[in-house]
């Protein structure tokens, strides 16, 4: 059984989306194709749902530069380096599809609100810290 929380990064299917835009020779479009298959979908099943947030965070850092790495961690977030290690790569135009997305995220329509809906004591958190993505997107 995979690692799963209500942390933006307390899952392995959110690890592994990362790893995929870390390994792709185009990352953008790695995050926009997940950013458009939430928004096109009728259902969202719970993968697709982490890969739009780990696409919002992306995002989010270049746009805003949030920073994601926690400050105990001897090594940063590869998406706290991703601007500076992809200064031609520019996610600005994917702010509207990214807010859309995670819209989707916590809908009726959404594996992951489901699944987070079953445990009542952290649903708060997890659609709080999608609540927040949305925020900051939306500045």
């Amino acid at each position: 059984m995979g690692a799963w929380g209500h942390g933006y990064f307390e899952n392995d299917t959110a690890f592994d989306f990362m790893a995929d835009i870390e390994e792709s020779n185009n990352p953008k479009q790695i995050i926009e194709n997940a950013l458009d298959t939430a928004i096109e979908s009728d259902y969202l099943d719970s993968d697709e749902g982490d890969a739009v947030i780990i696409a919002a965070i992306y995002i989010d850092r270049y746009i805003n530069g949030t920073k994601y790495s926690s400050e105990d961690s001897d090594e940063p977030l590869d998406v706290d380096t991703f601007p500076d290690r992809n200064p031609n790569i520019n996610l600005q135009d994917l702010k509207q599809k990214a807010i859309e997305a995670l819209n989707k995220v916590i809908n009726d329509e959404s594996e992951l609100n489901e699944l987070w809906a079953e445990n009542e004591e952290d649903y708060p958190d997890c659609r709080k810290g999608v609540e927040v993505l949305i925020q900051r997107l939306t500045r």
